[in-house]
């Protein structure tokens, strides 16, 4: 989701006075632990409290705002950057800077249920990710599948 320089100060704005900011989701980049259509919650957390599995929200270099997963800490320049990824994407994003870094997904809405990430399936379903690369293969392939017949 691509945001202009106002509205992502706007963003910025709500957080900081609000502590969280609840977005909606879009895209496949997440499926099936994101839906699009779902209701995300992202608030406010220190850098040094985010840890492998977490799906934080960042604001790309090119000014788009994405909900990933936090796989590994990196070093670039002599400066740590997180090393994200969506859950059916087959590679990683662009590293992204700790000052990108915009929040941290604490629940879910969909369909009037709230899905907490700290929910064992939600755990359970985060290590299988990362532990085993072939599930974003898959769905990825999935969803490819099922969006070529619903063409």
């Amino acid at each position: 989701m691509q945001f202009h320089k106002e509205s992502f100060q706007l963003l910025t704005r709500v957080m900081a006075k609000r502590g969280w900011i609840e977005l909606p989701a879009r895209g496949t980049s997440m499926y099936p632990f994101i839906k699009k259509g779902d209701i995300c919650r992202f608030v406010l957390t220190e850098t040094e409290r985010i840890k492998k599995g977490d799906i934080i929200l960042f604001r790309t270099s090119n000014g788009n705002f994405v909900a990933h997963r936090f796989c590994r800490l990196v070093t670039r320049s002599q400066q740590l950057h997180y090393l994200c990824k969506g859950d059916t994407n087959l590679a990683h994003d662009e590293v992204i800077a700790l000052d990108q870094v915009i929040g941290k997904l604490t629940w879910i809405e969909r369909n009037g249920r709230i899905i907490h990430v700290t929910d064992l399936a939600a755990y359970v379903w985060g290590r299988v990710v990362l532990t085993f690369p072939l599930t974003s293969l898959l769905l990825r392939f999935y969803l490819n599948r099922r969006e070529s017949t619903q063409a």
